[in-house]
């Protein structure tokens, strides 16, 4: 959303990736979606996926047949064995470059992440987000993990539903976020920062976070109205950023859920 953004109604999308997805509710989510091009289903023969009852029903009702494998075969394939004997294929254009038109939005509130490199924590942040009803996720395409086959593993299926938005400049992003009346609060320890609590999300928020090694970097923290902060009472002086990014969602929520 700035000066060289193709207009709303034209937006720009991503190129297509291929991507392999394990697990029997990633699998379930993205058929029941019938938004993704799935290319291809491999499931271990008598394993967890071939006994699910809801999931072998949705596969017969594609157009094309999944491929069993023997145990020896199927691992050998695909040696992680965290797979829950099933393996999707999708290829699809899962992230944005563009943004939508928000400016007559009244309440929404967008996740912004900064330097997230950890592509567990990347996924965990998608299925947090999506489960306390934040609207979408934006991070830059240079300062951040990419979207991996783990990190949406990771999220278990909520990528389905998340929008996912992978901007060039995250500091332009915000200027134009705030001329269409959006606050944007960085979570980061800060000497003026605020107990998380005390800030009001239920408008038209952005909420920022960064890594905990390097935080948010100090030019789109520039850009951020209000300081939130987390305080420690034990040793540890920081929360892994999922748990971090769960506090502070989940307290938007309470917050809108007081106000009904």
């Amino acid at each position: 959303m700035n000066e060289n953004s193709p207009p709303t109604g034209t937006m720009k999308k991503h190129q297509k990736t291929q991507f392999t997805i394990f697990g029997i509710n990633n699998a379930i989510s993205i058929i029941e979606s019938d938004r993704f091009d799935v290319s291809k289903i491999d499931i271990l023969k008598k394993g967890r996926a071939e006994k699910d009852n809801q999931l072998i029903h949705l596969i017969s009702k594609l157009t094309f047949q999944p491929k069993f494998y023997e145990k020896q075969g199927f691992y050998q394939k695909y040696p992680d064995g965290r797979t829950q004997g099933i393996a999707v294929v999708i290829t699809d254009d899962i992230v944005k470059e563009v943004l939508p038109d928000l400016s007559k939005k009244e309440s929404i509130c967008l996740l912004a992440l900064d330097q997230i490199e950890d592509p567990q924590n990347f996924g965990q942040i998608i299925r947090t987000a999506e489960c306390a009803g934040i609207d979408g996720i934006i991070f830059p395409k240079h300062h951040s993990i990419s979207i991996t086959d783990t990190v949406l593993q990771v999220s278990q299926g909520a990528f389905v539903t998340m929008p996912l938005y992978e901007v060039t400049n995250l500091k332009n992003e915000f200027n134009q976020l705030k001329k269409d009346g959006f606050w944007i609060v960085g979570l980061e320890n800060n000497i003026d920062a605020k107990n998380w609590h005390e800030i009001d999300y239920k408008g038209k928020t952005v909420i920022v976070v960064g890594s905990e090694g390097k935080g948010i970097r100090e030019k789109v923290l520039e850009s951020c109205d209000f300081k939130a902060t987390i305080p420690m009472q034990g040793k540890t002086n920081s929360l892994n950023v999922s748990a971090a990014v769960s506090a502070i969602v989940f307290e938007r929520l309470r917050q809108i859920q007081e106000k009904n």
